[in-house]
């Protein structure tokens, strides 16, 4: 029974991370067009944003690091479109050059944090490397749900509210889904696009740098690999909602968490497979999707194109 309730209490926090991590990487595609593999290191970078708060400036209060992470990642994301996916779009590079260019920034990032990292060690003598779990003041503990669950369920409730109100009921956001059905038609219209595009990156950025402050309350240790231990996840929760639909993505960011807790709760327990086998799971379940829904085009999975072929030799 606990190892059940233990289960359901997993699959819920990562269903509440997944979602906070992949709307964000849905809207940006959406908008701008690129797969940004950069997105890792937005994870990262914000948990790190509280980390570096708590372990040098010894801040342990989670709205703080929220806010000061939501400044440096959407900043973060900022400076890539305008310093990187920007110049090489205004070139006519294929979205698969731009693509490879967010797996360079990637790298980037990841070796700039070690340094820091290494910095921060050596004038502090403290650990940045894996850094353990971070208590809280701001957030309620104690008896009942861990502070983790419930910021990260408040983290999934603003994400949601916040981007329906700025999609649905604001001009910028009706520019921006304008910019995403036709950024040219939108251009014309009057429509700053470049403004647009980079608050787009900023909010998007924003968010998945509160989503990893929200995870330092989590994990036992958070390393500068953080991010990459998510990104097959995050994108395969985000090809669920074909790199288009906010609310496909936010289904499947349950199914994703489902999938990984229950699934592999189930095969360890009936068949023995280890728990490390859950990015098996993931990554078989990324490639169903793939083979059957192919996220970047409109409905064409497989079952489609056999009924299509199907009708067309009548």
């Amino acid at each position: 029974m606990v190892l059940e309730y233990q289960v359901m209490i997993n699959t819920v926090q990562y269903a509440f991370f997944y979602l906070v991590f992949s709307i964000p990487l849905t809207l940006s595609y959406r908008t701008t067009k690129v797969i940004n593999f950069a997105h890792a290191n937005l994870i990262t970078y914000g948990a790190y944003t509280a980390i570096f708060l708590h372990g040098v400036a010894g801040l342990n209060i989670m709205s703080l690091a929220t806010v000061v992470a939501f400044l440096v990642t959407g900043s973060i994301a900022v400076l890539n479109n305008v310093l990187v996916f920007t110049p090489l779009q205004r070139k006519g590079s294929p979205p698969s050059i731009v693509m490879i260019a967010s797996m360079g920034l990637w790298i980037v990032y990841k070796y700039l944090l070690y340094i820091a990292t290494d910095i921060a060690n050596y004038y502090t003598s403290r650990n940045f490397m894996s850094y353990g779990r971070i208590t809280y003041l701001d957030i309620p503990r104690g008896v009942g749900p861990s502070q983790a669950l419930v910021a990260g369920l408040a983290i999934a409730l603003i994400t949601v509210v916040s981007l329906y109100v700025l999609l649905e009921r604001t001009k910028i956001g009706r520019a921006m889904r304008a910019v995403a059905d036709n950024p040219l038609l939108a251009e014309i219209s009057g429509i700053p696009r470049t403004l647009v595009v980079n608050l787009t990156w900023f909010v998007c950025g924003g968010i998945v740098g509160a989503g990893g402050v929200v995870w330092t309350s989590f994990s036992g240790a958070t390393t500068p690999e953080v991010g990459d231990s998510m990104i097959l996840q995050v994108f395969t929760v985000s090809f669920v909602g074909g790199l288009i639909s906010l609310l496909r993505t936010g289904v499947g960011a349950v199914l994703i968490a489902a999938v990984e807790n229950v699934g592999i709760a189930l095969l360890n327990t009936y068949f023995g497979v280890p728990v490390s086998f859950k990015p098996f799971l993931t990554f078989t379940t990324l490639l169903a999707i793939l083979i059957a829904f192919p996220p970047l085009g409109a409905g064409g999975g497989l079952p489609y194109r056999f009924l299509r072929r199907g009708r067309g030799s009548d």
